[in-house]
């Protein structure tokens, strides 16, 4: 995407707040670093555009750090409820302070992550300045970028801006920052998602090859994901990937009958009452009928490939 006036200018907004909310974290004792944003950009030495912030904090200074931003102005984009269901999120959205509709987005994780903990730690072990905006940020290291640049590729859209990002990370990154970057998958707990996103690109299939990776290893959803195959298919086949009966059911439920606050945030119907909240689940049940026979060709599409 070529870079007009207004979009270069929005992104220097956004450097100027990341190291804004950098200091702001800093100041009530939460260390940060930039994901991606100008710290990606400069590592893969191109004028790529961004949209937000993101920041990533260790998982037990979370708490903290909301603290700390909703002292310096900022306020959550999402209701707080959308946090306490469950363990498994790994951003949240803020809107940031001033005349600007910028978002910042804390993360405790990264899409495709199981160990947070461990993510956290390997990046910060590794973690450069970058004089940014008149201040300074951390940021990943030539590992943590490559991680960065594959899991983001298998995440949903991972075909647009990220696979552009990966394509340009697996041409100027060495070979022995993708060698430690599989070391560093295996150690956070990662390995699936990071070789869906390495067999989003030929080359990446070839750097997944020579690290003795399969595209077959990976989780059909995932897969499907970064694919931009119908969230239905993809809800199915992360329900088939669940051990246990329990959690099975509990997944299905919040893919055909979300929690009403869920729901709210997808449908503008759901907020008009009682009866708007029903007529919402009652269209949502009927989107996913009316997906089925795409929704078919795409799970055996993903269970082909396991058998390729």
């Amino acid at each position: 995407m070529t870079a007009t006036p207004g979009l270069a200018l929005r992104c220097l907004a956004l450097d100027a707040l990341a190291v804004a909310t950098s200091d702001a974290l800093r100041h009530h004792g939460v260390d940060s670093m930039l994901l991606k944003g100008a710290g990606l950009a400069r590592r893969l030495d191109t004028d790529r555009l961004y949209a937000d912030v993101d920041l990533l904090v260790a998982p037990d200074t979370v708490t903290a750090a909301q603290d700390a931003l909703l002292a310096a102005g900022y306020r959550p984009k999402l209701p707080p409820d959308l946090y306490d269901v469950g363990a498994y999120w790994h951003e949240q959205p803020w809107h940031a302070p001033g005349p600007l509709p910028l978002t910042m987005e804390l993360h405790r994780g990264f899409a495709g992550v199981g160990d947070y903990d461990e993510l956290w730690r390997s990046l910060r072990a590794g973690a450069q300045h970058l004089d940014l905006a008149g201040g300074h940020v951390l940021v990943p290291d030539a590992v943590g970028a490559a991680l960065i640049a594959a899991l983001h590729a298998a995440s949903p859209h991972g075909f647009g801006k990220p696979a552009r990002d990966l394509a340009r990370a697996l041409e100027v990154l060495p070979p022995d920052a993708w060698e430690a970057a599989g070391r560093l998958a295996v150690a956070c707990d990662a390995v699936p998602a990071f070789t869906v996103g390495l067999g989003v690109l030929p080359a990446g299939v070839a750097v997944a090859t020579r690290l003795g990776l399969s595209s077959t290893h990976g989780p059909s959803s995932a897969w499907l994901a970064a694919r931009l195959s119908s969230p239905t298919a993809v809800g199915l086949a992360h329900l088939a990937e669940l051990s246990g009966p329990g959690h099975r059911l509990r997944a299905l439920s919040r893919l055909v009958l979300p929690l009403p606050v869920h729901l709210r945030l997808l449908d503008a119907g759901a907020h008009h009452g009682r009866w708007g909240l029903l007529w919402a689940y009652a269209r949502r049940i009927g989107r996913h009928v009316g997906r089925l026979p795409r929704v078919l060709r795409e799970l055996r599409t993903a269970r082909r490939r396991h058998h390729a």
